[in-house]
């Protein structure tokens, strides 16, 4: 490709290493004036599948249709008391995913507090054809290949990430690797699952842009990659000198 940039060849190399269905998905969060207006209202669980199948999406304020990414992606404050009786209601009573208050408070305490940015939207593309450098990129893919994306993302430096398995899409998806800067894994919360029609066999891997360098450097000598695994027919004998009379 002409004047490819290097995030769009890491795009095309893993997609055609992992035989990914989907293209990997690349994120970004931005503050400021809106790159364009769109009235198309759309869930950012669904545009990240949406953007794995070739289009670009953009979720703003306006345009999200999603009450739970409203607060979840910063678009809403949650310090109001009518905006917190709303989340309830609407995470306890609709979407049925917690069995009271309590349940869904210990939740939230365990979360990140994103910057609200009412004005802040965010960018979704495939990797290939991601115009900005991306500072996440979202794979939606089958356990293998997210089992050979964290193999080949510790091979270099053996750091194991600090994954959080629980809670919603936008949030475990997005906003915490966002935060955090740790790859992180999500099955789509259930309700996310239901709604995108998403295949039984699809979690996802979120990786920050910062990490797929050392990713891409690693493909040629380990086994996840392209590397021939060496596997030990048989295990070692270990001799008990005591039993021995040693």
């Amino acid at each position: 490709m002409s004047g490819e940039k290097e995030w769009q060849g890491y795009g095309i190399t893993l997609k055609e290493l992992l035989n990914l269905e989907y293209s990997p998905v690349a994120i970004n969060y931005i503050q400021g004036t809106l790159l364009k207006n769109t009235n198309k209202k759309i869930r950012i669980c669904q545009a990240i599948l949406e953007a794995g199948k070739g289009s670009v999406c953009q979720i703003d304020k306006e345009n999200n249709a999603c009450f739970g990414a409203s607060w979840h992606l910063g678009f809403l404050g949650t310090k109001e008391r009518r905006i917190e009786g709303m989340i309830r209601k609407f995470v306890i009573e609709r979407e049925k995913l917690f069995v009271s208050h309590q349940a869904l408070e210990k939740l939230l305490a365990q979360v990140e507090e994103l910057p609200r940015g009412p004005d802040a939207y965010f960018t979704l593309a495939p990797l290939e054809k991601c115009a900005l450098i991306p500072q996440l990129a979202i794979f939606i893919c089958n356990p293998e290949a997210a089992c050979r994306l964290l193999t080949l993302a510790t091979f270099s430096d053996g750091l194991m990430p600090k994954i959080k398995i629980g809670g919603p899409t936008c949030r475990m998806s997005v906003i915490y690797p966002l935060l955090s800067q740790e790859i992180n894994l999500s099955f789509y919360d259930y309700t996310a699952r239901k709604m995108c029609n998403l295949e039984k066999d699809k979690l996802i891997i979120t990786i920050p842009y910062r990490k797929l360098p050392q990713i891409i450097e690693s493909i040629g000598r380990c086994p996840a990659g392209k590397a021939k695994m060496e596997f030990v027919q048989q295990p070692p004998v270990f001799v008990n000198r005591d039993s021995a009379g040693v």
